[in-house]
């Protein structure tokens, strides 16, 4: 082969377009023989596509394989190990997006329940609030959001490095913001080890494990508004904890 012996680019490039058919027949095979429809037929030829390049460059004719036989056996390994990477991605994706939503509901209904605003959750007509109460609603669901995105950051879920700050800010104040960061993370462990067992469990699940509250409620044999009901009395308590705690000072 002239691009294995000469290693003439020209030689490469034409070998590539003349096997690109032959790799796009193969994902459609492997397209066809799929087992859900996560993944569209443009990513199984894109990935068909790197499996011919690489197949290109490593080809040895030394070996005996024809390669076509090399490239096929190239070809799909790439696309199936693909396939794996994007369906696992796509699934962290999709818990991501129904745990994101959990929490705004649940955060919603607590901060409705706190202010009174009941209303706003239930669909039927409602008369008109005055703003201060609505905004004092959306402060308590921004505040129940808030309180979720600490728990994720105190290490519950296996992350260890601390929230980017503008690199504009000097190093004193990114050095006094981690510091504080920190303070705030390390009483909010302490405080979730002195829930109740059951409200420990679900926030300890849902943060550490990323378990939605469906699961959650067959672990515990309860229904799923049990485990949000656990859920917002753990977050409620958290928050009380959080407000009675001393001022963090970390100028020494």
């Amino acid at each position: 082969m002239r691009w294995v012996e000469q290693e003439d680019p020209d030689a490469r490039a034409m070998l590539i377009e003349q096997y690109l058919p032959y790799a796009r027949m193969l994902a459609a095979v492997l397209f066809k023989g799929r087992f859900h429809d996560e993944v569209e037929f443009s990513d199984y030829f894109q990935m068909a596509c790197m499996g011919l390049v690489e197949a290109v460059d490593r080809y040895q004719p030394g070996q005996g394989a024809h390669f076509k036989t090399y490239a096929a056996h190239r070809i799909r390994g790439t696309v199936l190990n693909g396939l794996e990477k994007l369906t696992e991605k796509n699934q962290q994706i999709a818990l991501q997006k129904r745990l994101r939503k959990e929490r705004l509901e649940a955060a919603a209904e607590a901060a409705a329940l706190m202010t009174g605003a009941a209303d706003v959750q239930r669909d039927i007509p409602a008369s008109p609030r005055p703003a201060s109460e609505l905004l004092a609603y959306l402060a308590e669901v921004g505040i129940g959001l808030a309180l979720g995105v600490m728990l994720e950051g105190t290490g519950m879920i296996g992350s260890e490095e601390p929230d980017e700050l503008p690199s504009a800010l000097s190093p004193e104040v990114i050095y006094f913001r981690k510091r504080e960061g920190q303070h705030w993370q390390s009483l909010l462990r302490d405080l979730v080890l002195r829930l109740a067992e059951q409200e420990r469990l679900v926030i300890r699940c849902h943060y550490l494990q990323g378990i939605a509250f469906d699961e959650i409620g067959r672990m515990l044999g309860v229904s799923r508004s049990r485990v949000s009901q656990l859920h917002r009395q753990g977050l409620t308590r958290l928050r009380e904890g959080m407000a009675q705690a001393p001022a963090c000072d970390v100028a020494w």
